[in-house]
Order: structure tokens, then C-alpha cells, then sequence
């Protein structure tokens, strides 16, 4: 078996890298959301938080269940809101936290 050094280290950033670097991570992180699953119980409505997701820049998103049930990539967060849609009596929606 043959080993392999690891490459050497990076050379110090310049001052004010660190500033860039978080600045580039604020600006493209993805957005947090929520899938919201309503549905009737003995003629009330209630709801669940049925998925978490997060949207990227180009509008994609990736999704997975509360509990585990799925997990996906859809082309835009209303697309998984459409999928919980599909069992009978359930109604999804897109929810961004604090706003």
C-alpha cells in the first residue's frame, strides 16, 4: 500500500480574507423553508411541518421529509409543496421562516 503526504498548507491569507470569504458564504448560502402539510381532523383543519428544504440561487431546491419518509430535488420549492399536495385531503405549502 503506498502512502500519499498530504499537499502542504496554504500560504496566510492576505488581511481582509476572511471578511471576503464570509461575505461569499452570506451571499449564497440557501434559504431555509419549510413544507407545510394542512389537512382536515373531524372538521377542523391542523397542520404539520411535513419537510424541510433549502432554495439555492438558480431556484432549485433540495427537500427531505420530517421523520425520513423523502427526500428529493425539485426545480423550485413549490414543486415539493405540489408532491405533499398529492395525498388525498392534504393541502402543501412553501413556508420561508421569519417572515
Amino acid at each position: 500500500m503506498t502512502t500519499v503526504s498530504p499537499p502542504p498548507p496554504l500560504p496566510d491569507p492576505p488581511d481582509g480574507f476572511a471578511r471576503e470569504i464570509q461575505e461569499l458564504v452570506d451571499a449564497t448560502a440557501p434559504r431555509v423553508f419549510a413544507v407545510v402539510e394542512e389537512y382536515a381532523v373531524g372538521g377542523l383543519r391542523d397542520a404539520q411541518v411535513a419537510a424541510w428544504g433549502l432554495a439555492y440561487e438558480d431556484g432549485s431546491a433540495d427537500v427531505a421529509a420530517v421523520g425520513g419518509g423523502f427526500r428529493m430535488s425539485v426545480t423550485a420549492p413549490d414543486r415539493a409543496a405540489r408532491f405533499v399536495s398529492l395525498r388525498p385531503g392534504s393541502l402543501g405549502s412553501v413556508v420561508w421562516p421569519g417572515t
